[in-house]
This record gives C-alpha cells, sequence and structure tokens, in this order.
C-alpha cells in the first residue's frame, strides 16, 4: 500500500512539474488590426480559442458596451449582441471568461459579430484582426510590420535598463599610471574624464594624445598641484588654472573648460576666485564618491573598491543620477579599476565622458555657474 502511495506522489510531482514547464515556455503572442500591431499584453489561448482581456480589444475595435443585470451588451455600427457574464456557479464558457474580476473574450466570437476576418501568423504567435472593405496590407505586407514589432519588443525587453550616469574621473595625470588606466577603459568600452596638471603634460605628451584620442574628456587640474602656489591669490589660483586649461587646449585642439582644482574646492576656493572662473567661463567639478585610492597600497586596493561601491549605491540611493567618481592615476587605482568597472556595468550603471552641452553641476558650493 505504502508502495502505491509513493508511485502516486511521483506521478503527480511529474505532472505538476511538467505543466509548470509548458506554462514557461509559452510563447509570447501578439494581435494586429489591419497594418498595426496592437499593445494588448494579455492574450490567451484556451481551448484552441484566442482570448483576449474584453475592455482592451472593445477599445481599439470601437465596441460600445454595458454591463447590465447578468448580460455584457456589445454595440457597433448599429448591430447590437449580448452575452452571459460569468458567475459565481459558472465562472467561464466558451466565450466569456472572468478572472479575477477581468473578462476574457473570444476573438473568434468578435470577428464573427462584428464582420471582422482573422489570419493567423503562426511564425510569429500572431493573430490579425482586419476586414476586406477597409485599406490594408497583404497577408505578406504584414510580416513584416509584426517582424519589426517583435524585435522591438524583444530589444527592449532585453535591454538593461540603466540605473544612473556615473563619470569615471582620474587626477593628477599624465604619467606611465595614466597610460594603463587608459588600457582598461579602453578594454571594456568605458569613457571617463581626466584632470591633467600642466607641468606632466609637458613631459607626456604622447599619453595626452592617447587619452585625447580614445574620445575621453581633458580638464586642467592646475599646473603645478602646489597648494602654496596654487592658493597663494586669487590671481595665482585663476593663472594655474588657466595655463593648465591653455595646454590643453594647445596639445589637443579643444577648448576645454572643465577643470578640478587640486584638494577639492572647499574650503580653499574663495569667492572672489569663483568668480574669476564664472567670468572667464570655466565650469568647475568636484565629486559625489571620493574613492580615497592614495590611502591605500597595491595590496589593499579592494578597499579602493569596497569605496567606490558603497559611495555609489548610497548616492544613487539617495536619488542622484548623475554620479562623479574621483580617482586618481596611481598604481593602486590601475589594480582597482576593472573590479570598479565590472561591477557598475554589471549594475547597470551608464558610464559616460564629461559633455560640456551636457554640464552637470557637480560642486561643493552647490553653485550653479560652475
Amino acid at each position: 500500500m505504502k508502495k502505491v502511495i509513493v508511485l502516486a506522489i511521483v506521478i503527480l510531482s511529474f505532472l505538476l512539474t511538467a505543466n509548470k514547464a509548458g506554462a514557461a515556455s509559452e510563447p509570447k503572442r501578439y494581435i494586429g488590426l489591419h497594418d498595426k500591431m496592437l499593445p494588448i499584453e494579455d492574450i490567451r489561448v484556451i481551448d484552441g480559442d484566442t482570448k483576449v482581456l474584453f475592455e482592451d480589444i472593445a477599445k481599439f475595435l470601437y465596441i460600445d458596451f454595458i454591463k447590465e443585470n447578468d448580460k455584457l451588451k456589445l454595440s457597433k455600427h448599429g448591430k447590437d449582441v449580448s452575452l452571459s457574464l460569468p458567475t459565481a456557479k459558472k465562472p467561464t464558457d466558451s466565450l466569456l471568461i472572468d478572472e479575477n474580476g477581468k473578462l476574457l473574450i473570444s476573438m473568434k466570437y468578435i470577428a464573427d459579430e462584428f464582420d471582422f476576418k482573422l489570419e493567423y501568423f503562426p511564425k510569429y504567435h500572431t493573430l490579425r484582426v482586419y476586414r476586406d472593405n477597409y485599406p490594408h496590407l497583404s497577408h505578406q505586407g504584414y510580416e513584416g510590420i509584426i517582424q519589426s514589432y517583435v524585435n522591438k519588443k524583444q530589444a527592449t525587453f532585453l535591454e538593461k535598463p540603466k540605473k544612473a550616469d556615473v563619470y569615471l574621473t582620474f587626477d593628477d595625470g599624465p604619467n606611465k599610471f595614466t597610460a594603463a588606466n587608459n588600457r582598461t577603459l579602453k578594454k571594456y568600452n568605458a569613457p571617463a574624464t581626466f584632470f591633467f596638471l600642466g607641468n606632466n603634460m609637458k613631459n607626456y605628451k604622447d599619453i595626452v594624445n592617447s587619452v585625447n584620442a580614445d574620445g575621453h574628456y581633458i580638464g586642467s587640474h592646475s599646473m603645478s598641484h602646489d597648494k602654496g602656489k596654487v592658493y597663494k591669490s586669487t590671481t595665482a589660483f585663476f593663472n594655474e588654472m588657466h595655463e593648465g586649461a591653455k595646454l590643453v587646449q594647445q596639445m589637443t585642439g579643444k577648448d576645454n573648460k572643465l577643470l578640478r582644482v587640486p584638494y577639492g574646492s572647499s574650503p580653499l576656493v574663495t569667492n572672489s576666485m569663483r568668480q574669476q572662473l564664472i567670468k572667464n567661463g570655466y565650469k568647475m567639478w568636484d565629486w559625489d564618491v571620493d574613492s580615497k585610492d592614495w590611502q591605500y597600497t597595491d595590496k589593499e586596493a579592494n578597499q579602493i573598491f569596497l569605496n567606490v561601491k558603497n559611495g555609489v549605491t548610497k548616492a544613487y540611493n539617495s536619488g542622484n543620477r548623475s554620479i562623479v567618481i574621483l580617482m586618481h592615476d596611481r598604481s593602486q587605482t590601475t589594480i582597482a579599476l576593472p573590479h570598479i568597472i565590472e561591477w557598475l556595468q554589471k549594475e547597470g550603471y551608464n558610464l559616460k565622458t564629461y559633455k560640456p552641452d551636457n554640464h552637470i553641476v557637480t560642486n561643493f558650493f552647490r553653485d550653479p555657474m560652475l
């Protein structure tokens, strides 16, 4: 007796599994009208009959209706028909099904009653509704309409939505680590923004050229990065930033106006310094996420990755959709960078380089002029 019970359980489990597998493999179905596709999502084939949500198809076929007592009364072009609404005792019939308060109706019934024809395209699991007296493509021509629609739907489904724009930025180059970081960016097809020091640019012209050729944005990070020189006065500050920008223009042919000041803008940049930048058309970026990469050794590079991961997650959860990450052209950063990019891409973040015509205000003063 026990063997019989066990056998019955095994058979029942098999049948349930098979039913689930069958449901999972049910193809996506579509409905078309004349020469267009209809955005109807809930389409079922029940006992060989295609059924759709009644209110959806009624809207697209301009069928008037009212629910009166236990009847669903339909009207179109002066023709009236009536169907019995499902009840608790009889929740379904061959034409109208009540599923959790939503009515599904037979497409064959609709077509027969209101003088439409149906054509099924098995390759695309698509049912076309049409009339001969209404201009429409041949069935062969309509296949192109279906194919285009299906391709677009599948592409939309497969495309992973982007969470937010993320800007990878690197300070203190150019140097040999700039070249290594640039190779990593190229490998992952990841754009970035570099803030170069003018004195370094003079010694690494080939790296400046390769970064520029690969489509990354280059901005000024001052000439010397010497705090005593840069912030000595408003004039000294402007000259340090402006001379660096002039070098970028001379070496790349691009009049790049975005810059990043050494050590961040607050509290070192005075109001007078800010006004001088604004007067001359400059923009200034600080950052949203600090990798703190300069604090770590090569062996501690994983901490840089964790700082970025945690910082980006926090910024995104706070509502930030344009996240600027601060890094530097250093050896430990070259180790962490592949892991950072892989995580950002896997999570659906959209990596971007700075674009002057789409400027994002990212400065500690929240100054919209910068």
